[in-house]
């Protein structure tokens, strides 16, 4: 299961010129937005979050002013960033959060635009009028900022489906991301379109065509316990993390949801006053059947909160975060528990409401760490302890005992006080004149304890002690010794007016040992031409033995040169190449690269000749059924030839009669693999299905399921365990089983990418590579990787029974455990089942039934 942690990079920055007294915020930013040429571009607008959401436009001179609101007014640290775009160039956006001084003055220097456009049809190829296109990209510009796709521009269609956009940056040659949205019609995610195919043709005119669908329709009816009709009942239905709709049924009981994307996993939230709330994990097909929902009476439960001392808290937030083990949270129904669902001034909170079911609660309150609860049925008084969260730590320099005037604390999570090995790694927060505040974070109760990394510019880094569960109003002291010559690594910075200056380099090729000293190239088309702007990626073998490296471009002439980063992050270990253009892709062997390029002069090197993009399109279903709304992804199989996989992979979802589309598709084997709900909704498996064969400029047309056998069984254990948190998990079985576990990796090896010096970390790693010790390590971890190749998952219903459909014939293994490990470690759980089976005949109608697999207990 992919676990939900937020892990950003750490970057630094050093401001040799600030004056130590100087708060972090001025009084105000004046922003100043130019062209290429120096030139303020009036028409610019945008908006910005210092407190609060601002639109803005710049005045005749191109500048625009922030105000900002002084330090010490801060509760919590808001948003910090703006964004800036304008007809005929490409957006901009900064982000100051990670800033230790913000600076007063900025220069956004706004880039060419291309224009790009298209129709809008209906399903039946009808152009679709008022239709809300936004456009999204990575940003090329930027100052700091995440790397998601945010949003560009935004536009309508006119009477014949006609839009068009001035705001892509020249440069960008991928596929953009389009949403599209109209009332009556689904909101319609749209990639995989090339940049090139929504220019204009010679005429000026856009001739790309995007269809907008149609929603479904999802009704039922709500009674209660003696079949009598419910009038005024809210239903909320969504997916991932929001709702998405409300309705309330009529007189009659009866509701309707219109217009809703097909999906295979929709969360139901039913409340009626007097009543238990209820989740249900439904499907929306394109052929429904009324569903019938039975409201039983709530039961009563008191939550009785109170601080560390036993004093009572007021306003403690209360929410629901799963009932039947369905996430309840991610549909905010705590927001509509009680007409006031925070605790009074004695600390109490009654829910009328609650279910007859086991439940998950989070009790939370600013200051105070989070604390999630799991009730049984059979309770009624809920007492909760909630203990402080806040820390304040001082840093000082430890020769002259005078504070720090900027650094950056992360937070490391541990599940016990004892663990090496840290849970979960915290963004950082930036500190000024030797003092910050921060608080602890206890997500879904993992944590017992926890530790601050501090780091600032020209100092050693320095790991303060752990503090436990219990530690309340706790203030560190942290001294720091100086490190003079040192720079800590930032990312690039690629405004030339930062007012910061250029970033510092942080590692060069003649540093590193084992490099080839010329690496470069030209890039061909397929049809031979110079492959301008294509993405150069660097895919090394030992993922943990690196630091990230950003892509670099070719030029106009196609020609390109590895970055400092990209050799920093090869070193002296196989790697390869991935290349994509808008038209075709390629994979280029490191070993193969380092011999022709591996002179003063490759100008006689053979170029590099991209292949066309393959296609897929196909039906998939589990067993006989039609799989429809259902996730699917596509990885691309590195051939046995290569020493490392690039990723090449794309998801989209599954619509009437489970079609799927992919466009732009790497040549070669494509493992097919659809999503299975882990533990419930928000989060997937990413079950095997099918490998097909693509081919360079062809499309494949394929059937995924429908030809195996489908294997049943159920898990029995003598005690009361929540089935639906176990996952059962397939492959073929390996030669030896053994295989199944995963090699453990020495901790002084274990990638850290907050570690000030990653060179020398990574170094270390590979030399350690080197010994008997870390080739049987290597060795192990390639045949489990192959022994957990092609995985596939089911997650036990309520009763503990699991299902697997479309098994070729074979032999194969199986687990079932509770595991955090992305699937793919087999080792024991607590309670646990391991066995292996044989599917013979494929032809056989019933599934093969495994019986009753008894859980056993790790020793």
């Amino acid at each position: 299961m992919r676990t939900v942690l937020t892990i950003f990079l750490l970057f630094f920055a050093a401001f040799s010129s600030a004056d130590e007294t100087r708060g972090r915020f001025p009084e105000k930013m004046v922003v100043t937005v130019v062209d290429e040429a120096g030139n303020p571009i009036p028409h610019a607008n945008g908006f910005h979050r210092f407190g609060k959401y601002v639109n803005f436009n710049v005045d005749e001179n191109g500048v625009f002013e922030i105000p900002i609101v002084p330090e010490a007014e801060w509760t919590r640290q808001p948003p910090l960033d703006f964004s800036v775009k304008a007809e005929g160039y490409g957006p901009f956006e900064a982000a100051f959060e990670q800033d230790p001084i913000i600076p007063d003055t900025f220069t956004v220097v706004l880039k060419p635009a291309q224009k790009i456009g298209g129709i809008v049809v209906d399903e039946e190829g009808n152009p679709v009028k008022g239709v809300e296109i936004s456009l999204s990209i990575d940003y090329e510009t930027s100052y700091k900022t995440p790397e998601f796709l945010v949003a560009v521009a935004e536009t309508k269609t006119d009477a014949d489906g006609k839009w068009s956009i001035f705001q892509l940056p020249a440069t960008f040659n991928g596929s953009p991301r389009f949403s599209l949205s109209k009332e009556g019609y689904l909101s319609t995610p749209v990639y995989g379109i090339p940049a090139s195919r929504l220019n204009p043709d010679a005429a000026g005119r856009f001739n790309e065509k995007i269809t907008i669908e149609s929603g479904y329709t999802f009704s039922g009816k709500v009674v209660d316990d003696t079949g009598t009709s419910i009038e005024g009942a809210v239903l909320q239905m969504g997916e991932g993390w929001g709702v998405e709709a409300t309705v309330t049924t009529e007189k009659d009981g009866a509701f309707l949801f219109a217009n809703r994307p097909l999906s295979d996993q929709t969360l139901l939230t039913v409340r009626v006053p007097g009543k238990a709330a209820q989740v249900l994990l439904v499907e929306v097909r394109s052929k429904n059947e009324p569903m019938e929902i039975v409201m039983q009476p709530g039961r009563k439960l008191t939550f009785e909160v109170s601080d560390s001392a036993g004093k009572p808290i007021k306003d403690v937030g209360i929410r629901v975060a799963g009932i039947n083990g369905l996430p309840g949270g991610n549909l905010r129904l705590g927001q509509f528990l009680h007409d006031n669902d925070k605790t009074d001034e004695n600390g109490r909170f009654v829910w009328n409401e609650a279910p007859t079911s086991s439940c998950d609660v989070v009790c939370f309150l600013h200051k105070y760490i989070e604390v999630r609860l799991h009730i049984e049925p059979d309770q009624e008084t809920i007492p909760v302890k909630m203990y402080g969260s806040l820390v304040k730590l001082h840093v000082l320099d430890a020769e002259t005992e005078k504070p720090i005037p900027t650094f950056f604390v992360s937070t490391k999570a541990y599940g016990k006080p004892e663990d090496e090995r840290a849970q979960a790694r915290f963004s950082p927060d930036a500190g000024s004149a030797g003092t910050i505040e921060v608080h602890t974070r206890n997500d879904d109760n993992r944590f017992r304890a926890w530790q601050f990394d501090v780091q600032a510019p020209d100092y050693e880094p320095v790991l303060s002690r752990k503090i436990v569960l219990g530690e309340e109003n706790v203030s560190l002291e942290v001294r720091m010794k100086p490190a003079p010559g040192t720079t800590i690594p930032e990312r690039e910075r690629p405004n030339p007016d930062d007012p910061r200056g250029p970033a510092p380099e942080v590692i060069t090729r003649s540093s590193v040992s084992g490099l080839f000293p010329l690496s470069g190239g030209t890039i061909l088309t397929p049809d031979g031409q110079n492959a301008t702007k294509a993405t150069v990626e660097v895919a090394v073998k030992d993922l943990s033995c690196g630091p990230n490296a950003q892509p670099i471009y070719s030029d106009d002439d196609g020609k390109f040169l590895l970055s400092d980063a990209q050799h920093a992050m090869i070193g002296p270990q196989e790697f390869v190449l991935k290349i994509t253009h808008a038209s075709g892709a390629a994979v280029v062997d490191g070993n193969e690269f380092r011999n022709k390029h591996n002179q003063e002069d490759d100008s006689d090197a053979e170029p590099i000749r991209l292949a066309k993009w393959g296609r897929i399109e196909g039906t998939i279903q589990a067993g006989d059924r039609k799989l429809e709304g259902t996730g699917i992804t596509i990885r691309w199989v590195k051939p046995d030839a290569l020493p490392v996989a690039p990723m090449f992979y794309q998801g989209t979802r599954t619509k009437k009669d489970g079609r799927f589309v992919f466009e732009q598709v790497m040549p070669g084997k494509i493992n097919v693999t659809r999503d299975v709900p882990a533990r419930g909704i928000g989060s997937s498996w990413s079950s095997y299905c099918d490998t097909v064969e693509v081919k360079p400029g062809e499309t494949t047309v394929c059937v995924i399921g429908g030809t195996g056998r489908s294997v049943v069984g159920k898990v029995i254990v003598s005690k009361t365990i929540d089935f639906t948190q176990y996952t059962a998990r397939l492959v073929v079985k390996p030669e030896d089983l053994a295989d199944l576990i995963s090699p453990e990796l020495p901790k002084e090896y274990w990638p850290d990418p907050f570690a000030a010096d990653q060179a020398s970390c990574n170094l270390k790693r590979l030399a350690w590579n080197q010994t008997d010790e870390g080739r049987e390590y290597q060795r192990r971890l390639e045949r489990n990787n192959k022994a957990t190749r092609n995985l596939r998952f089911s997650v036990l219903k309520r009763d503990g029974t699991f299902r697997f459909d479309d098994l070729p014939a074979g032999d194969y293994a199986l687990m079932i455990s509770v595991t955090d490990n992305c699937g793919m470690d087999f080792g024991a759980g607590e309670y646990y089942v391991q066995s292996v089976f044989t599917v013979d005949d494929v032809t056989e109608t019933p599934p093969l039934d495994l019986d009753e697999l008894v859980f056993v207990r790790k020793e």
